[in-house]
């Protein structure tokens, strides 16, 4: 896919407590041209061939993040995204989007809100990590069809994470690790189902020279 991008962003950080805390967001601005579509009935007056460079689309957003180390041992980070994507008029006709789109539409897997924490705890020879990932709701197609097959609702989810990590010795770690502690059934894909409750354990051997 051939597609010209112009981006604007621009953002602020605050650190706080000599430095333990931190805050910080950023605002961008990305306009998508001349990107590549099927030109079918509905954009044959828009141009003469088959596929052309004539789509256009946008997005907009604020990224909200904070960086804390609460104890020399205990680190928290989090980040949360504020998303919006519109479809916009293909070249030379005003108000027609590619099927099967709408002007305003949002565009394919975009979330409006999406983020994630993510806890770590490290003392001597043990470590521990818990995270949590959540998005909305995005815009999807079928996968067998794509676009063609009609537009769908991705719903929302929200999946957390485990581990822990112990040094046995130098360069030699047991670690384990749960994935989708709850056991939620998602796709961040729709028609690709993620993998459910699961888990992993594991010795890392860390060798040098």
């Amino acid at each position: 896919m051939s597609v010209s991008r112009r981006s604007v962003d621009g953002g602020i950080e605050q650190r706080l407590g000599g430095g333990r805390y931190a805050i910080g967001a950023t605002a961008f601005l990305n306009r998508y041209d001349d990107v590549i579509v099927s030109v079918g009935k509905s954009l044959r007056d828009a141009s003469q061939y088959k596929t052309d460079n004539i789509s256009n689309a946008r997005s907009q957003g604020l990224e909200l993040t904070v960086d804390t180390r609460a104890t020399s041992a205990l680190t928290v980070r989090g980040n949360w995204v504020f998303l919006s994507t519109e479809i916009l008029s293909v070249d030379g006709l005003a108000g027609i989007a590619p099927p099967p789109f709408k002007v305003g539409d949002p565009l394919l897997r975009r979330p409006p809100r999406q983020g994630a924490i993510d806890v770590t705890f490290t003392r001597g020879r043990f470590a521990a990590f818990a995270d949590l990932i959540a998005r909305s709701h995005v815009l999807d197609v079928e996968p067998n069809y794509g676009a063609s097959g009609g537009l769908f609702t991705n719903p929302a989810y929200a999946v957390g994470n485990i581990g822990v990590t112990v040094r046995l010795l130098h360069g030699i770690d047991v670690f384990g690790r749960v994935l989708n502690v709850t056991d939620r059934y998602y796709e961040e894909a729709l028609g690709f189902p993620a993998l459910r409750r699961s888990g992993m354990v594991g010795v890392r051997v860390v060798t040098g020279r």
